[in-house]
């Protein structure tokens, strides 16, 4: 499952409720923003989530990144590197999601 945010993680865990209840022999959780307010942490650490991936554009805190083993955080400061080089060179930043 793909998400832009997960702020209180109600939706992704119960989204990953329903296709676990459906069949799903895994599920695999990634979202841009990884917000991580209020319950998100409890619930995350509790929902049947076997992988979970977020970008660094928000800092976690260390109680997040201690409660959720199956947590992966994921980099965009090369990404975002090289879009500020492309448009200060006045490049194609689109070229970059083309891959």
């Amino acid at each position: 499952m793909v998400d832009d945010i997960i702020a209180t993680a109600g939706t992704v865990v119960q989204a990953a409720k329903i296709v676990r209840e459906r069949g799903a022999r895994r599920v695999v959780v990634t979202a841009t923003h990884g917000v991580l307010c209020g319950p998100a942490i409890d619930r995350l650490n509790t929902a049947k989530i076997d992988y979970l991936a977020v970008t660094d554009t928000i800092p976690l805190s260390d109680q997040a990144r201690q409660r959720l083993p199956n947590l992966t955080v994921l980099t965009v400061s090369e990404l975002l590197g090289e879009a500020i080089r492309r448009v200060y060179r006045n490049e194609s930043v689109s070229s970059l999601f083309m891959k």
